[in-house]
């Protein structure tokens, strides 16, 4: 895996997410989601290998489910 921080912009942009609300609802919502790095004074970030593992978490998940 890498050690790569995406920010919040490239991770609306994986989950197809328009608003920041969407994600911060998702952030409440689902317990098992990445939780944000601060990477700045107002800048946060995720770390690259956990979204990726969440998103194939979801893929599995669906998978099972149909």
């Amino acid at each position: 895996m890498t050690n790569a921080i995406l920010s919040r912009r490239e991770v609306k942009n994986l989950l197809h997410f328009k608003s920041d609300t969407s994600l911060y609802t998702l952030e409440k919502k689902d317990k098992t989601f990445p939780q944000k790095i601060r990477i700045g004074l107002r800048r946060i970030g995720y770390r690259a290998d956990e979204i990726y593992s969440w998103l194939e978490s979801r893929r599995v998940e669906r998978r099972e489910v149909a």
